[in-house]
């Protein structure tokens, strides 16, 4: 049965996350002129509004966010606010990776586990981050672009119903097990560290992303005042753990 007029189809909703989430992922990566200038142009406006509208908590926070990119700033003050907060290590004040936050008792080996899960969510879905990438695999923006990457695939897939369950399984698993675990904290740390109108609002509109995501799928969102693992905490790389061909969904429960 097709849709009624006027109404998405389940690929154009699945499409729309994918935006969204490539929208996230640029807003939180890399910033340089090329991307600075697209996340400015009015067809990506546009089309984050028409993302944006499928999901009524979604669109304030999306015309927060597309207010302040409208404002008159130049790249390099954008880029000496993110090393404001950001810092120029992983372990700042608000760090955008994601084994940085909780399991404050966990064994020596949980954080290399969950990176080698990271990963191999990854390479289920042909994905590889390249041995000399600026970030790790738990990167904020990394996990972001992963995500849409799952959307767009699940858009493709709504004519093949095994193809379809597989992706929409792996967003559900990715979604509990990593992306909705540490972002609620990430995002209310940033929006509380940063006096920077922009990323306040950029923070505000990933949370309301990740919450309208975990109330698609029925999961639980993580919690916002998850605390950031001990500085002192050693972190293997996973580089000599024999965790770097771990199965997807393998990372152990917390307790």
């Amino acid at each position: 049965m097709s849709a009624p007029p006027n109404m998405p189809t389940p690929s154009d909703a699945a499409f729309a996350r994918a935006f969204l989430w490539r929208f996230v992922a640029a807003a939180f990566g890399d910033l340089d002129a090329p991307s600075w200038q697209w996340l400015r142009l009015d067809a990506t406006h546009a089309a984050l509004r028409q993302a944006a509208a499928a999901s009524p908590q979604l669109t304030g926070p999306a015309d927060a966010a597309l207010n302040q990119l409208r404002a008159a700033r130049s790249l390099g003050d954008i880029q000496d606010a993110f090393l404001g907060v950001f810092g120029h290590t992983v372990r700042g004040e608000c760090p955008p990776h994601e084994i940085e936050y909780g399991e404050l008792r966990a064994d020596a080996l949980f954080q290399p586990h969950r990176l080698a899960d990271i990963a191999a969510f990854y390479r289920a879905f042909g994905l590889e981050v390249a041995d000399d990438a600026a970030e790790r695999v738990d990167h904020i923006a990394m996990e972001c672009e992963f995500y849409a990457v799952l959307c767009a695939k699940e858009a493709h897939a709504q004519e093949s119903p095994d193809h379809l369950a597989i992706c929409r399984d792996a967003q559900k698993k990715f979604l509990r097990e990593h992306l909705a675990r540490w972002t609620p904290a990430f995002s209310r740390r940033l929006a509380r560290l940063t006096n920077d109108p922009l990323l306040q609002a950029l923070a505000d509109f990933l949370n309301a992303c990740v919450t309208a995501e975990c109330a698609h799928f029925g999961v639980p969102a993580g919690n916002d005042d998850l605390q950031l693992r001990p500085a002192e905490e050693p972190m293997d790389p996973c580089g000599s753990c024999g965790l770097a061909n771990a199965t997807a969904g393998a990372a152990p429960q917390e307790a």
